[in-house]
């Protein structure tokens, strides 16, 4: 009773500041397998739209009442033939039994019968694929505090209390021994509770176990219908799920990614699109800021900016990690998951800690205020797993609100108090969303959207559910919208693991707008056509929107391309822009010239052009955030040289040995992308600087690469926007803000052979041989791995024996003109 007070409490929170309640639909189901159940239908006297599962053997013996009830529109599914115990049957004599009662009910009902729910409530995963095998579509054998099966899409039946109890009258009359008047209000109680969200109300019925108290179900009838709800069958219920269609197309911007693009970049390609939600990351996990003075050139701020600039009618969401902040925890350390075994989490911080929550009111509000965002999005809203949180603080608060007498001891905690711990979890993360939308609302006055990404692969597994603390229902009491993440594998499977995702979403969210958020697979092949036309008729049933993976996915990433090409992403912006993608035009002032798409000012276009080649590229990646929490020298080179100089001499021979390319490799990857944009700019400055430079060795191996040149000029174009150069009819010179920034940069170790070194490393491609096959593959100093293109297993490059280098002149050494101790080839 104590555990449902503190429901009931926190529903009441969570709703507060909420959307109105949503009438729930409300899904009587009738277990019709007995004889005894002919009158007891007779009894109830049942005259709304109802599901009726019904054995064979039932209707062959009243096939007359089993017609009429399909008849009158109701929804009629599968109990088996003879309500055996489906995991006890061997294969044969399971098939048999499904196969008996379908046919059996499709030729009395003269309709297709895709509907199952097992005797007992009991199924194994034969069952499941047996059913599915026979062209079942639906089950409705779990519970839905319990929903485990993940073959057919499931509708669960309703818990009463989170868990506490079954909405069967088996379980309240027969079990729990209710009154009439103590079941018709549990059954009201249950259909309140569905309403804040608009979720399905499922009620198991037995004929015979209902009749006890019919009176009781004629008036839980007439008070739904008081309250303006409705009764559906199976079959509207899925209808009415499938009516909700997707008007909203969205895209995540990761600036944590490596090689992401400047702002212009971005918001340009965003122009060519329909996209209508753009969710702009404006902190990672690690604490990293891309926004306000914390950042390295709020790159947040000024893509949203550009975007708004353009006058495009998107929707920018702050994309912030709710739990997990590395940089805050080496401050905080009282602010930490807690391990089973005491330990605290370098990563994750409680929900329950009112200081977390504090932190993050706090963050939410300052966007809110400094950025004018339409709207906060969360992710990371979870426990890592089962593991966390086991504070001390944590499980005496858990004890008081049980009102247990002691403690309880860890392995009590996960055996004799597991569900209410579980449940208890849940709770901290509901409860700590719903003060973090507090904010929101109040900084917004409430015009600002509030969100939060769902772990699609959690929803319809209980257990993983108890791992993650992710309880849909709760959570989305305290969001406009939710985003579901799937990630898919890109195959033919695809399509019904969406379709079910979608159900089992909907079921717990109910009319809570969803926006889901496929993650296609990061192997750089884009999917084909055939396969993307099906994911979007998948998505297009039961979702407010949709997105894909990420910009990089999208518009390409650095490694293999994209997962979308052109003439996909031109069908999905079909889709909901009903024309194609616009071409790409790079934002510039008007009256600009262009050079390869990059604006030019206007008289300076010649000078520009002997600046590209006097000036060095730039490194893709700024040092990494060292172990200490510091923040290491942004410009220096390696401790110690590092030996890059040798390394350099001997690739422009053309041949590394295995370890130096992987110390190579090593070097590159020390850089992440938060410095990616500081590092140019340095670059540039250190370029215009040196008017006299001959054009290093670093362009040679570029030459003739349109992207490289458009990289190069962007860069000095902006450089000049920022206040840092200045470009007349004649000269280049840098203004007392760029020598500043400049002279830091020498200051803390900057030095243009190092860079020239990194960029050359970077633009090169590389020729191994597989060390278990012999196969010749292509890939780059920065990936420590490759996968063999002949044999397909994956390998260190540091374990290769020969490493050759693309030439400056492009070519590339092969087997036939390498010459090793061991071989005449790699």
């Amino acid at each position: 009773m104590l555990t449902a007070c503190i429901l009931a409490s926190l529903c009441a929170s969570l709703t507060a500041s909420a959307s109105k309640p949503v009438p729930a639909p409300v899904l009587l189901t009738l277990d019709t397998e007995l004889d005894g159940d002919v009158l007891a239908l007779k009894t109830l006297g049942i005259d709304v739209p109802a599901t009726y599962f019904i054995t064979g053997k039932f209707a062959v013996a009243y096939p007359e009442l089993v017609g009429k009830l399909a008849a009158a529109g109701n929804t009629i599914g599968s109990h088996s033939h003879a309500h055996p115990h489906l995991p006890a049957l061997s294969q044969d004599s399971l098939e048999n039994e499904i196969r008996i009662s379908k046919t059996i009910l499709e030729s009395v009902t003269k309709k297709p019968v895709v509907w199952f729910r097992s005797p007992y409530m009991e199924y194994d995963l034969r069952a499941m694929k047996a059913l599915k095998a026979q062209g079942f579509l639906y089950d409705s054998s779990d519970s839905e505090h319990w929903e485990e099966q993940s073959v057919l899409a499931e509708l669960p039946i309703s818990d009463i209390r989170r868990g506490a109890m079954l909405a069967s009258d088996y379980d309240l009359i027969i079990e729990q021994h209710m009154k009439e008047n103590e079941f018709e209000d549990a059954l009201k109680e249950l259909y309140r509770t569905k309403s804040i969200l608009g979720q399905p109300a499922v009620i198991l019925l037995h004929p015979k176990n209902a009749a006890i108290y019919p009176k009781a179900l004629q008036n839980f009838i007439g008070f739904v219908k008081n309250e303006g709800g409705r009764f559906v069958t199976a079959d509207q219920y899925v209808a009415e799920m499938q009516a909700h269609k997707p008007s909203r197309y969205a895209l995540w911007v990761d600036f944590s990614e490596a090689g992401m693009p400047s702002p212009e970049y971005i918001a340009a390609n965003l122009a060519r699109t329909s996209v209508t939600d753009v969710f702009l990351m404006a902190k990672d996990a690690e604490g990293t800021f891309y926004y306000g003075p914390k950042s390295a050139d709020d790159v947040f701020g000024r893509t949203l900016a550009l975007l708004r600039k353009q006058g495009l009618k998107i929707k920018v969401h702050a994309w912030l990690p709710a739990l997990s902040d590395g940089r805050a925890l080496k401050k905080h350390h009282s602010w930490a998951m807690t391990a089973q075994n005491g330990r605290l989490s370098a990563n994750w911080m409680s929900p329950a800690n009112p200081e977390v929550a504090a932190y993050m009111k706090s963050t939410v509000t300052d966007i809110i205020r400094n950025y004018g965002v339409d709207g906060i999005h969360l992710d990371r809203l979870s426990y890592p797993d089962l593991d966390y949180d086991y504070s001390r603080e944590n499980i005496r608060a858990f004890a008081a609100a049980k009102g247990l007498g002691s403690v309880p001891a860890l392995n009590e905690l996960l055996t004799l108090h597991y569900n209410s711990w579980v449940n208890w979890r849940s709770m901290r993360v509901s409860e700590y969303a719903a003060k973090v939308g507090e904010a929101v609302r109040k900084a917004g006055n409430e015009d600002v959207e509030y969100s939060a990404e769902m772990q699609g692969k959690r929803v319809f597994n209980f257990n993983d559910v108890a791992l993650s603390g992710q309880e849909v229902s709760l959570l989305a009491q305290s969001f406009d919208f939710l985003v579901p993440m799937l990630e898919v594998s890109a195959t033919l499977e695809d399509r019904e693991l969406i379709e079910r995702s979608i159900a089992s979403l909907r079921i717990k969210a109910g009319e809570k707008p969803l926006i889901m958020r496929v993650m296609l697979p990061s192997n750089g092949r884009a999917v084909s056509p055939e396969y993307l036309s099906g994911v979007l008729g998948a998505l297009s049933r039961g979702l407010e929107g949709m997105g894909f993976s990420s910009y990089q996915a999208v518009f390409g990433s650095q490694r293999g391309g994209r997962s979308i090409d052109e003439g996909n992403l031109d069908a999905i912006n079909r889709v909901f822009g009903g024309a194609g993608l616009k071409p790409f035009v790079m934002p510039h002032q008007p009256g600009t010239l262009t050079f390869f798409n990059i604006p030019v000012l206007p008289g300076v276009f010649t000078l520009m052009m002997a600046v590209v080649f006097n000036m060095v590229a730039m490194p893709v990646f700024g040092r990494k955030t060292l172990e200490n929490g510091t923040d290491g020298m942004m410009y220096a080179e390696p401790e110690g040289d590092s030996g890059w100089r040798e390394i350099g001499a001997r690739t422009h021979a053309g041949l590394l040995d295995g370890p130096s390319a992987e110390q190579v490799c090593s070097m590159l990857r020390s850089y992440d992308a938060r410095g990616v944009h500081q590092n140019r700019i340095i670059l540039v400055l250190d370029a215009i600087s040196r008017p006299g430079t001959p054009m290093p060795r670093l362009y040679e191996v570029v030459s003739g690469s349109k992207e490289w040149k458009s990289l190069a000029l962007k860069y000095l174009h902006e450089v000049c926007l920022l206040g840092y150069a200045e470009i007349d009819d004649r000269s280049v010179t840098l203004t007392s803000d760029g020598w500043a920034m400049l002279e830091g940069a020498r200051k803390e170790g900057f030095e243009l052979a190092f860079w020239s070194f990194m960029e050359e490393r970077l633009h090169e491609t590389v020729l191994v041989k597989c060390p278990h096959c012999g196969a010749e593959n292509v890939t780059s100093f920065y990936w420590q791995t490759f996968e063999c293109n002949e044999c397909g297993k994956v390998q260190r490059l540091g374990e290769s024996s020969v490493v050759a280098v693309r030439t400056p002149a492009g070519s590339v050494y092969s087997s036939d003109t390498v010459q090793t101790p061991e071989a005449t080839s790699l």
